[in-house]
């Protein structure tokens, strides 16, 4: 690819916003209350159903094969409400119709809630049944993972009556926390110029961090650590908030403690997770010898946690959105023509919407709508190389949903620990063909967005393990201050960091940016990315040596993903993710891309 010189920035009036249109028009629209009517009728219909012993005993088979599809229905409705009130809400977290409507929706979902509690505890009452009944019906077997996970999670619930309080009690306490730090941080912004009153939101300040100017990055990154002081006591209060609940019920639902649930969450056994965790704190060094190349690159003693993502090499590329578009697609078609066809209909038909802007929230998802069986995708495209792998990561869950589209509910629902497995190989693709196709100048770019990527779910994700893990240990004892928070997550960042980076500028405010932390009912929702890491450089690896013919394998893998556990999904990948050699491979992989980029440094 022949990038050429450097590109005119771009106004961020040419980037698109996505068409929620054709999911539904709004939220007054016939189509939006029909569906939310149908959702509430059915929860309804499932626990009537669930509640009827008379059937349950005498007809064990129907009983289960009608309240599975009542939960199949009902989670296709509600995915689809919820997807369509939070894209409304997070590009504008201002919207105060999304927010009443997220609400209405939580409220509409408490008889869901129930109606699982109720639907477990029925089945641990037929327990001894269930072997002979799921034998004999070819449909039920297709679901025999669930309900055995069902029953696991049964033994982890409490009363019906308790489990009714926590969901409701959630809405006003955990999940309002996490809209409290979305409201928070997509609107908190700073004056960046004195002259001219130019703000900046701290959106735009995090940007800065690639840009190839060392004075406008540190002036963002200080920027940036005054925005997050100024909003430092809500925003501490809200963790305290988030991880006080997430104790509290976790005790009271007889886990260990919450690294136990987000386990059993992500489908992995704990000796997975300690295999996981122990290769990654060995591999440090490797990505240690990557930082200080890329000090030495940029003529610094040492690097500041605000160079992390500096651009290196002469001209830094600034891409278009059309550019990135036509890149992307033409390197998904050299993998498999439903990947590419997938990009060109996202770019084509309004599924992106990459214009940052005030209100909407900072960095990047992507969003399923399973009864338009089509999805959507938010990023905030700045132009550099990294919001490219940006948008081919976000299409990669695209393509998983693609690939699930017309499976049920149930069978969609897989853990995050594989749910970053399709988003790691698609970015894979677009590096690796765009390493083939590229001058030496260019590869180095390649390759240091790559390592960017790979410092960030191993070295960081890693701190950021670290840190959720003591917070749960000292949020036993009492709340924490903000001081506390940062103390802890400096600490965390020289463990991981160590003398890469300069223990004196590193980010101590890392727990207000991400949002993961405010999620109490995903907590330690930072592991699963360095498994969906190395689990999706482990495919690509397999890629490599079995060529065109692997993308079959690829899709039934991705089939796979919400009828089993990690464990046998990887194992039918030819994996074994309980051994420290399989997540090494990884790791090699890893190492061969710094090589080479040393090599290009010096050159």
């Amino acid at each position: 690819m022949n990038t050429g010189s450097k590109q005119k920035s771009f106004s961020k009036e040419e980037l698109p916003l996505w068409d929620l249109d054709a999911v539904y028009s709004g939220f007054e629209s016939q189509k939006y209350r029909e569906d939310k009517e149908s959702f509430r009728k059915l929860t309804h219909d499932l626990l009537s159903l669930i509640k009827d012993d008379n059937l349950r005993k005498s007809n064990t088979g129907k009983w289960l094969g009608n309240c599975i599809e009542l939960l199949n229905h009902c989670g296709d409705l509600y995915e689809n409400l919820e997807s369509f009130a939070y894209c409304r809400y997070s590009t504008n977290t201002k919207d105060r119709e999304a927010l009443r409507e997220i609400n209405s929706l939580e409220e509409a979902r408490l008889p869901l809630y129930r109606a699982e509690v109720l639907f477990r505890n029925s089945l641990a009452e037929i327990e001894d049944k269930l072997p002979h009944t799921i034998d004999s019906d070819k449909d039920l077997s297709e679901y025999r993972f669930f309900l055995q996970e069902q029953l696991l999670l049964q033994k982890k619930q409490m009363s019906p009556e308790e489990e009714d309080l926590a969901a409701d009690l959630s809405r006003a306490g955990g999940e309002a926390w996490s809209r409290m730090h979305e409201a928070l941080t997509s609107t908190l912004s700073v004056i960046w110029d004195d002259k001219t009153g130019e703000r900046k939101t701290v959106t735009e300040l995090r940007e800065l961090a690639h840009h190839e100017d060392r004075k406008i990055r540190e002036k963002a990154y200080r920027l940036e650590l005054d925005a997050w002081k100024s909003t430092e006591i809500p925003l501490a209060f809200s963790l305290n908030g988030v991880k006080g609940f997430s104790v509290i019920l976790n005790s009271r639902r007889r886990y260990e403690n919450t690294l136990e649930r987000s386990v059993i969450q992500s489908r992995i056994s704990r000796r997975a997770l300690d295999a996981l965790i122990g290769v990654m704190e060995s591999s440090l060094p490797v990505f240690r010898k990557y930082l200080k190349a890329k000090a030495k690159l940029l003529g610094l003693r040492k690097l500041s946690f605000y160079d992390i993502f500096a651009p290196v090499g002469k001209a830094v590329k600034k891409w278009s959105f059309r550019k990135a578009s036509e890149f992307i697609i033409t390197h998904f078609l050299s993998f498999s023509s439903e990947l590419g066809t997938l990009a060109e209909e996202a770019f084509e038909k309004g599924w992106i919407d990459a214009r940052p802007r005030e209100g909407k929230v900072g960095g990047a998802y992507c969003i399923s709508f399973p009864l338009a069986k089509k999805s959507r995708v938010l990023c905030n495209f700045s132009g550099t190389y990294y919001s490219v792998t940006t948008l081919a990561h976000e299409l990669g869950h695209a393509y998983h949903h693609e690939v699930l589209k017309d499976e049920p509910f149930i069978h969609r629902s897989y853990p995050m620990t594989l749910a970053e497995t399709a988003s790691i190989f698609a970015e894979n693709i677009v590096i690796d063909k765009a390493l083939q196709s590229s001058s030496q100048e260019e590869k180095l770019e390649i390759l240091e967005t790559f390592l960017k990527g790979a410092t960030q779910v191993i070295v960081d994700i890693l701190s950021r393990f670290i840190f959720e893990k003591t917070i749960f240990e000292e949020r036993k004892k009492g709340e924490l201050s903000a001081d506390d928070f940062c103390s802890i997550m400096v600490d965390a960042q020289k463990k991981t960091y160590g003398d890469a980076l300069d223990e004196g500028q590193l980010h101590p405010y890392m727990w207000a940016v991400k949002g993961h932390y405010y999620r109490q009912d995903l907590a330690f929702y930072n592991f699963p990315y360095s498994f969906g890491f190395l689990f999706g450089l482990g495919l690509y690896s397999a890629y490599r040596q079995e060529g065109p013919s692997f993308s079959s394998r690829y899709r039934d893998i991705l089939l796979k993903t919400g009828k089993a556990s990690a464990i046998d999904v990887t194992r039918e990948a030819g994996f074994d993710i309980e051994s420290s050699t399989f997540w090494q491979m990884g790791i090699e992989m890893v190492a061969e891309r710094i090589e080479e980029y040393i090599r290009g440094a010096r050159s």
